[in-house]
């Protein structure tokens, strides 16, 4: 019988979702992870992981681009199971759920009066759909990289109240729930060559760990130890120097 005593970080696959606004870097760090992996590329991007050896497919942004995503899908599961791949990434959430509509609406013809979805037919099949595939990349036996946008949310007066994952009705409250590591991507400003003349100001990508303010990651490798920092340069490297430190 095993003993959680005995668990180290590195026993397990890492699931990793990414949150961040546009240009913060959620890309860059999923392209750092283990290969061979394999880029479902909703957001037509592949150019940011050229070098690396991902296997990726595109997919356009209609009903059937929703089907070439579920065949491929099942694909890469199986391809998971023979090893082939070490990583998963999923880029990103926004353009998956746009798919996910227009197989909705496929699906169901209503419209509201103005052509387009309606709130208590399509946005509830689009739930159903992404979070069923959400919950099958999950249980993939390697490492899983989710990319995700940010939205603010507002109150009544139209004030930010809080930071939450771009994605449709509960699956905001419920997505995070199913990663032990959410990170925010971030970057900061830093003055290098200080001693010198030439001292000049640099643009750093950083992973967040730790809730701040309004924007709410966590680490479930980090726990109560406090293994990672708050802040880590946004890189898959620098995170398994500092588990294997600790």
């Amino acid at each position: 019988m095993p003993n959680s005593k005995d668990l180290k970080p590195q026993d397990s696959n890492f699931k990793f979702l990414i949150l961040g606004d546009y240009g913060t870097g959620k890309s860059s760090f999923a392209a750092t992870c283990p290969t061979p992996g394999y880029l479902f590329d909703f957001d037509d991007r592949a150019i940011t992981y050229k070098g690396k050896d991902f296997d990726y497919d595109t997919f356009p942004i209609s009903s059937q681009g929703w089907v070439s995503f579920e065949t491929k899908l099942a694909e890469v599961i199986k391809a998971v199971k023979d090893k082939k791949y070490k990583t998963v990434v999923v880029d990103s959430t926004s353009a998956m759920t746009d798919l996910a509509m227009q197989r909705a609406m496929q699906m169901d013809p209503k419209r509201n009066p103005v052509g387009g979805p309606m709130w208590n037919v399509h946005y509830g099949m689009v739930k159903n759909l992404m979070e069923g595939r959400l919950l099958q990349l999950i249980n993939l036996d390697c490492d899983l990289v989710v990319c995700c946008h940010l939205q603010p949310e507002r109150d009544e007066d139209g004030a930010i109240k809080d930071y939450g994952p771009l994605l449709t009705g509960q699956l905001a409250a419920r997505v995070p729930g199913y990663f032990d590591e959410v990170y925010i991507a971030t970057t900061k400003r830093e003055r290098v060559n200080i001693a010198s003349q030439n001292a000049e100001m640099i643009t750093k990508y950083m992973l967040q760990t730790v809730p701040i303010g309004m924007k709410k990651a966590r680490s479930a490798l980090s726990g109560r130890e406090k293994i990672l920092p708050d802040f880590f340069e946004n890189d898959y490297e620098t995170l398994m120097k500092l588990l294997n430190k600790k």
